[in-house]
């Protein structure tokens, strides 16, 4: 149980390291300060049934994790339904675009991509093998197999670095 002095003193203490945990959760000061008054907002509801057993900063990150991920997914799922219901022509269009650009761009990193990185890459991604299989394939160590995907993946990443954030959602 809370009472307001204990509360005042948590969130006192606590409240600018669950301010920066939360910028690093969301990527957004606005909504981490929405995260973390979330969180304060709801341990205050439930004083009377909340009791904190160990470090209060690990179960406030915790709080603040779990309250991130569960806006994270009310945002994605109205994102989607905006999408579905709501999207115009001209908003397909240029995600249409978009897309083909990226799998033009796609196909031009995986060209310059060493002839072994390209090869262990599709063979991983695009013909769906595990490391062992592909390495049975081509006759080289799991550990080579580890090392060029990392390569691939590295190239990969610097490539088609404009289309990262369009990649992740």
């Amino acid at each position: 149980m809370l009472d307001l002095t204990q509360f005042e003193r948590l969130f006192r203490t606590h409240h600018p390291h669950c301010l920066a945990f939360a910028i690093h959760y969301t990527g957004d000061p606005w909504e981490a300060e929405e995260v973390v008054q979330l969180v304060f907002t709801q341990l205050w509801e439930k004083r009377d049934s909340i009791v904190i057993t160990g470090a209060e900063r690990s179960y406030l990150f915790t709080a603040i994790r779990n309250t991130a991920i569960s806006q994270w997914r009310k945002q994605t799922v109205r994102t989607d339904k905006e999408n579905e219901f709501g999207r115009g022509v001209e908003g397909e269009v240029h995600l249409s675009l978009r897309a083909k650009e990226l799998e033009l761009k796609l196909e031009e990193a995986l060209q310059k991509l060493p002839e072994r990185c390209r090869e262990v890459f599709l063979l991983s991604r695009r013909q769906q093998l595990k490391y062992a299989e592909i390495a049975t394939v081509m006759g080289i160590s799991v550990k080579t197999v580890e090392n060029q995907m990392g390569k691939a993946l590295r190239i990969l990443h610097t490539e088609l670095r404009e289309f990262l954030p369009l990649l992740f959602y």
